[in-house]
């Protein structure tokens, strides 16, 4: 792609470009540079419209644990910086208050003299990070990165891609120079906030992105001075906002069509998900559903929040639910949960992280377990769950599992869903003697327990031998802030083997001809047609978990439409969930068998389904589709062996917000070929 430098000379000669076709000609020039395949390549991923994605992400966010650490704020911030060594001790101290949950890592003032510095480049390490063994900071940065993962946490940065400051930095005065600082309508540079002890000028992101900037000044050097920053697989822009250029012509959904470039860029080239901050104040319509996978602020625009009951977590997750004009509790916190952001904790004291527990116990633990749950719906006063789970909030966080509670209030007990050996957090905000909790069903028949006490230095053995009632009740005692891990007597607390796999799936292809005629060419073992039946084969458990059976015509000859397995006609029918559903297989029989699904978009409602299968034992994503335009009906086939969940989302965002549900018309059994 090339610079702009025709716009650029204009503006060297004291001309201003007036017009939007000359804007127009510009792009498309800039294009015109690139290979034709890249340029499609490229364009289709960033457009934003029907079928574009880049889910599947590199990570599961709504499974990971992501935190920041301030290794350094800036001069004018009292609090002590950290080396590397310092920063990997607190992940250490992290890792043990978490239980080994799989965590991320982003380091805030990793750069230059600290936060809000240096920026917009990303080519220097700050010197306080320096080991003393080391050579210099990068070093010891690498180092870091490289560590991490022995306390279960990936490690990247923090950065920013909308400030630009002039005062520290090379690349700041050169982002002014061609103009990638925004101008308002009278020429002036528009200014953003003073951070730390500067200002910080808007940069904008087509610009930066049109002009090469982004690729070959800003990202291209950050990767090629951390090569384990793509081992990482994910970075946080900060603050990443979109803003017109009214000097240029410049608009906001303009300015958010280059972010999408952006994220798509590095996804591609680095195989590295973009999160960020917000997704606040963008035009009407617009929102990076399907591109960035976490928001660090996930409810912070009040006015226009994701909606839980239409994104899934899978799709976009986040650290902090609360509003962004009071901290007020929103929908997603009170009952859909949110993360632990260990930020002010750490500030406040890195070795003993006070506060950290409550706000991994209390808010964390309850979201990573909702998250391994689907949701069935919410009525403003409760949300439902699969597994008989639910959620409240009279004043306070409540969750129950049937009419036991699994959290009430500041006290929780709570299942450990990441642990491999059966493992149950229990904490109290307050304190409470000898209160009643009901232990999960896979307890049942174990009659007594060990506790160990949660510390940032690893767990200590509290109480040995806690009697487990026939029912699965215990009855405990905790002091002010105290956590503990229960597990079965004699377990080590320690011990964490890796889950062994349930299954495994391959995709052997899609079927757009056959259509309803399955008869002759599917289902030779058995075969489940919704609406008119099943007769599934003995090696075969189908367990649905979600949605409900629906019948758009109950007799016709129409060729999407499914032949019944017995007479002449066709029926129309479908298995539903307005966000999603899962179809627990096993192949009991050992050995692998065809399995087809055939989904058709009947009403030609424009749905949009992502089909992911998952191995029920280690939750691994085995495989993942993404499925427009199948209103003449389509099959999906697999080989599968051993037990998968196949899991059906509809996909809904605010700039594609016609598809109504996702589901399935058939599931077919053939012998392996």
């Amino acid at each position: 792609m090339m610079n702009l430098s025709a716009l650029d000379g204009l503006r060297s000669h004291g001309l201003r470009p007036v017009t939007r076709t000359l804007r127009l000609v510009i792009i498309l020039a800039a294009a015109a540079l690139m290979s034709p395949e890249a340029v499609r390549a490229q364009e289709t991923a960033a457009a934003g419209g029907y079928g574009d994605t880049l889910y599947p992400y590199v990570h599961e966010y709504d499974q990971v644990l992501v935190y920041k650490i301030a290794v350094d704020y800036c001069p004018a911030n009292p609090m002590p910086p950290l080396n590397a060594a310092q920063t990997l001790d607190v992940i250490r101290r992290i890792d043990n208050l978490t239980r080994g949950i799989p965590k991320i890592a982003y380091l805030v003032g990793w750069q230059y003299r600290g936060h809000d510095t240096g920026y917009p480049a990303l080519d220097k390490v700050n010197q306080r990070l320096k080991r003393p063994e080391d050579a210099d900071a990068l070093d010891s940065l690498r180092w870091l990165m490289r560590e991490g993962p022995k306390y279960h946490t990936l490690v990247s940065l923090h950065v920013n891609f909308s400030d630009c400051y002039l005062d520290d930095n090379a690349l700041g005065p050169y982002y002014k120079e061609r103009d990638i600082i925004v101008r308002n309508g009278d020429g002036t540079h528009r200014q953003g906030y003073a951070w730390c002890d500067h200002m910080a000028y808007r940069a904008s992101n087509f610009r930066n992105w049109y002009q090469d900037t982004f690729k070959e000044k800003q990202i291209g050097p950050l990767f090629a001075m951390l090569p384990e920053l793509a081992a990482a697989g994910t970075l946080h822009p900060d603050a990443w906002y979109s803003i017109d250029d009214p000097y240029y012509g410049v608009t906001d959904a303009m300015d958010c069509e280059a972010m999408r470039q952006m994220t798509v860029y590095v996804r591609r080239t680095y195989n590295v998900d973009l999160t960020t901050e917000f997704d606040r104040r963008r035009p009407p319509n617009t929102d990076f559903v399907l591109y960035h996978p976490m928001l660090w602020h996930i409810a912070w625009d009040e006015r226009t929040p994701p909606d839980p009951m239409k994104i899934p977590s899978y799709f976009l997750s986040g650290v902090n639910a609360k509003t962004w004009s009071s901290s007020a509790e929103t929908v997603q916190s009170k009952f859909f949960g949110e993360g632990a952001p260990f930020e002010s904790e750490v500030e406040k004291d890195p070795v003993k992280i006070p506060g950290g527990l409550k706000s991994f116990a209390t808010r964390a633990l309850p979201w990573y377990y909702l998250n391994r749950k689907l949701r069935l719906s919410f009525d403003g006063q409760s949300a439902r769950f699969t597994d008989d789970v639910a959620t409240f909030y009279p004043g306070k966080y409540v969750m129950k599992v049937g009419a036991d509670f699994l959290q009430d209030g500041n006290d929780v007990c709570i299942p450990v869903l990441w642990r491999t050996n059966k493992e149950v957090i229990a904490y109290s905000a307050d304190g409470y003697a000898r209160r009643s909790w009901k232990l999960p069903e896979n307890w049942e028949g174990i009659r007594k327990a060990d506790v160990f006490r949660i510390t940032p230095d690893g767990p200590v053995l509290k109480q040995k031998g806690l009697a487990v009632a026939p029912d699965r009740t215990i009855n405990l005692t905790l002091g002010r802030d105290e956590g503990v891990s229960i597990l079965p007597v004699g377990a080590d607390p320690n011990a964490n083997p890796s889950p062994a796999p349930s299954g495994t799936v391959a995709f052997l292809g899609e079927d757009y001809d056959t259509k309803g005629a399955w008869k002759g060419k599917y289902g030779t073992d058995g075969w489940v047609v919704v609406g008119a039946g099943e007769s599934l084969p003995s090696y075969a458990r189908v367990q649905y978990v979600n949605g409900a059976e629906r019948v758009w015509n109950p007799g016709t000859r129409d060729v999407q439409a499914l032949e019944k397995p017995s007479g002449s006609d066709r029926i129309a029918a479908a298995r539903l969930a307005g966000l999603h559903e899962i179809i627990d297989l096993e192949i009991t029989a050992g050995g692998s068998r065809e399995v087809s699904f055939y989904i058709v978009d009947w009403d030609r409602a424009g749905r949009w389904t992502v089909v992911d299968v998952i191995d029920a034992g280690t939750r691994q994503r085995l495989d993942s589709r993404n499925l427009i335009n199948f209103g003449s009906g389509r099959y999906l086939k697999y080989r599968v062996s051993g037990r998968v969940q196949f899991r059906i989302t509809n996909v809904w965002t605010k700039r594609c917000q016609s598809s109504p549900d996702a589901g399935f018309s058939g599931l077919f059994f053939d012998p392996a070929r």
